[in-house]
């Protein structure tokens, strides 16, 4: 176990390097790229990019989470998914490249059409490694994925910004896209041992299935709540507002679940390998929770306090209507950095099915508080968002800990210091904000409220949260092995 441990430790530091050095660059690009496209352009891939994402859910059709959480796999059994991958990615390049024209009626903007078919060719490409990136994974060779992310990241970074300096417009941010997925799967290639063999077993595909097709179809409805925002607002509110709401959730909801599903990519292979253990499995999982809320609530309190300076100063006055999308998703964030792991415990288990079905009920509610915020343009969107979420906050806990023994109570109690502790940093930095504005720039407030806001929220975390700090400090390289409450 000491050397599970270790290799989880390992997983977790270079998973946090590349999730950083990929963060960083993105938010980076996103700067820079403001200042030279216009929020049309960023509506533009706004609206592709749902319809990409869409049939992204079917790509892997869940083998990939399949082959991680199954015991024993087979020569034969992995071949046989890799040419499923492949055969179900150019079928989705055809399906998108002659069904875009149907995308720009719906959203009554032609320029789509011309990105989503270029865009298409993402899908054959990235076919071609799905099941190498899935067993680096479930060998934890996470060092290895490191390194392909941020070469890929970087690269698709310099050529969106080259050609969106030479006046590219949308297409800057098309062709990014299309770089990271290309260089990608060149890079998976090279680093994987595994080669596909020319064979194909229908019976040890059907092996998986049941496992593969709840999980899907989980994902697909999903799919539908994350992005019937982004339906809703290009449809009837046109692209600049989409823009607006875009780079809101990019700056802000994105990273956060990044920050989620980092710590979970190490943590699901190395939970599966002792999934019939609960004791076991709840302490883990309740450390893992621990850790993301130490990290993410704090982001989120700072972001909602300093949302006016940090737009201004990083984006610039164009980019206002961002500052209320922000304040707004801050609440959110919180409980989607959490709230994400649960798929562990339905995955861990076997239980696709469960998620499947309440994937269905949370997000009937959520789609129509959509319906009910759109009224009131994208603010009344994200604040509809917000109240489906503290709806559903019992029960998309409550449901999936049966699995495990655990009470949402636990929860609470382990998160209550990290909220606290963000909740004190959010008042001291509320006030301190509006007293400074009126005397110095709007980068001079923010430098220093962030100063402030670390300063406030590591002190108290020391004070009161001690414990839980020693381990992050550990885990991200000051001690040598796990603590043994987290595996």
């Amino acid at each position: 176990m000491t050397t599970l441990k270790s290799r989880a430790v390992f997983g977790i530091k270079w998973s946090a390097l590349s999730q950083a050095s990929k963060q960083g660059t993105q938010l980076l690009t996103t700067v820079i790229l403001a200042r030279l496209l216009a929020p049309s352009d960023f509506g533009l891939l706004g609206m592709a990019m749902v319809v990409i994402g869409f049939i992204e859910i079917f790509k892997d059709l869940g083998t990939t989470a399949a082959i991680i959480q199954k015991k024993e796999l087979s020569e034969v059994l992995l071949s046989s998914i890799f040419w499923v991958n492949v055969g179900f990615g150019i079928l989705a390049m055809t399906v998108l490249f002659f069904g875009a024209p149907l995308v720009g009626l719906f959203y009554r903007e032609s320029g789509v059409v011309a990105i989503l078919r270029v865009l298409s060719l993402s899908f054959f490409i990235s076919s071609l490694s799905i099941l190498q990136q899935a067993l680096l994974q479930r060998s934890l060779a996470f060092q290895t994925l490191a390194k392909v992310e941020i070469s890929t990241v970087v690269c698709g970074a310099v050529v969106g910004i080259a050609l969106a300096w030479y006046g590219a417009g949308v297409w800057s941010l098309v062709l990014q896209s299309l770089t990271t997925v290309s260089i990608t799967t060149i890079f998976l290639w090279l680093s994987s041992s595994w080669k596909p063999q020319l064979v194909f077993h229908w019976s040890e595909v059907r092996s998986i299935s049941g496992f593969s097709l709840n999980l899907v179809g989980f994902n697909i409805f999903n799919y539908f709540i994350r992005n019937a925002d982004y339906l809703l607002i290009g449809r009837y509110l046109g692209a600049q507002n989409l823009g607006y709401y875009t780079l809101a959730y990019r700056i802000l909801l994105f990273p956060l679940q990044n920050i989620s599903a980092l710590i979970g990519r190490v943590m699901y292979p190395v939970l599966s390998k002792f999934q019939d253990d609960h004791r076991r499995f709840a302490s883990a999982y309740l450390k893992m929770t621990a850790i993301i809320a130490l990290i993410s609530f704090p982001l989120m309190a700072g972001a909602s306090s300093l949302a006016r300076p940090f737009v201004v100063t990083v984006f610039g006055n164009n980019w206002l209507p961002v500052v209320p999308l922000i304040m707004i998703f801050a609440l959110v964030g919180m409980t989607q950095s959490i709230g994400t792991t649960v798929g562990l415990i339905y995955k861990v288990n076997g239980r696709t099915d469960w998620m499947f079905y309440w994937g269905i009920a949370s997000g009937t509610l959520v789609i129509l508080a959509f319906l009910v915020g759109l009224r009131w343009g994208i603010l009344g969107v994200a604040a509809a968002y917000v109240i489906a979420s503290f709806l559903l906050l019992y029960p998309n806990y409550s449901i999936p800990f049966r699995l495990v023994d655990l009470e949402f109570a636990s929860l609470i109690k382990t998160l209550r210091l990290p909220f606290l502790n963000s909740a004190l940093m959010f008042i001291v930095l509320f006030v301190f904000e509006r007293f400074l504005s009126p005397l110095f720039s709007e980068a001079i407030v923010l430098i220093l409220s962030v100063i402030l806001g670390v300063s406030v929220y590591a002190a108290a975390n020391w004070l009161t949260n001690r414990e839980l700090l020693k381990e992050l400090w550990g885990l991200i390289g000051f001690k040598k092995n796990m603590p043994d409450s987290l595996t």
